[in-house]
């Protein structure tokens, strides 16, 4: 993270206030990177119309264009220090139009705004967010309207499992950009970690089955195995969170209950009919926090 030297900013052409560049700006400022503010524009009846040759076409794209990209250099005066640049481009899909413009220009860190989807939005359709979640070869910051004070708390959260070695490097990754940042703007590290407890329907069929017990013996493995990691990284045991139940449950509690600044999280990024049917840890729990999140992509 401390390495990020180039940060790509999606702007909002809907909205007035740009909390993604806002939260950009502190952080460039704090890294001493670059900024590439990004608004990803279409409007299909340029391509639908049957009244415009093609020349005519290419010049309304181009003036429309143009005037994002005036719109968007408005902003870039408000980052006072920090080298800024505008870009706007056509692309009918915004999670690709991005993730083209991060690949091509070599960004480190996308920022984007976000706001909490609807359940009826999550059945009919892919919000752009959760693509771009999937789809960005480099870590995504949600941004959400919540303030980064200093003495703030910074909430890693992590998976450990001795026959997952792909979790386990991406925990260790989550972990160690969480403390980098908690450097950078003086912020205190909390690590949490979920664990499922006994299915309900073992405990009915099996009588003899002691449900507690076993509870208890997994919650303990979990506990052992998060002391180990944070010992490595200094991280006080008072800042070590284990609990039963659904990550997606658990780690938003976690965070209103600390009021946290920032989630930091690891995403594999399941793709395709698995996507489709299961959907991704990272986005249930974006969706319910109401603080930034850092979603953490595994090293190629």
């Amino acid at each position: 993270m401390l390495n990020c030297s180039r940060i790509l900013v999606v702007f909002d052409p809907y909205h007035k206030e740009q909390p993604a560049f806002d939260r950009a700006c502190f952080l460039a400022k704090k890294l001493d990177a670059s900024l590439l503010l990004v608004s990803c524009i279409y409007d299909e009846t340029y391509d639908m119309t049957n009244f415009l040759t093609s020349e005519q076409r290419v010049d309304m794209k181009t003036a429309l264009i143009n005037t994002q990209n005036k719109a968007m250099h408005a902003y870039i005066e408000k980052c006072d220090g920090v080298k800024v640049e505008a870009k706007a481009v056509w692309h009918k899909s915004l999670y690709r139009g991005i993730v083209d413009v991060a690949s091509h220009e070599h960004c480190d860190l996308i920022v984007k705004s976000t706001k909490q989807h609807t359940k009826l939005a999550q059945k009919l359709f892919t919000p752009n967010d959760w693509n771009l979640l999937r789809y960005s070869p480099v870590n995504v910051l949600m941004v959400k309207e919540h303030d980064w004070p200093e003495n703030g708390k910074i909430i890693a959260s992590v998976s450990i499992d001795a026959n997952d070695k792909t979790h386990n490097l991406l925990s260790e990754r989550v972990t160690q950009i969480s403390i980098e940042l908690a450097d950078l703007v003086a912020a205190q590290v909390h690590v949490a970690n979920t664990f499922a407890g006994a299915p309900v329907h073992v405990a009915v069929e099996v009588p003899s089955f002691n449900a507690q017990a076993y509870n208890q013996d997994i919650e303990a493995k979990h506990k052992k195995d998060v002391a180990a990691m944070c010992e490595r990284y200094s991280i006080n045991s008072n800042n070590q969170h284990v609990a039963e139940g659904l990550p997606e449950d658990v780690i938003p509690a976690l965070c209103d209950e600390l009021d946290a600044e920032l989630l930091v999280l690891g995403s594999v990024g399941r793709r395709g009919l698995s996507a489709a049917l299961l959907g991704n840890t990272a986005e249930h729990i974006i969706d319910k926090v109401n603080c930034d999140t850092l979603v953490v992509k595994p090293q190629v």
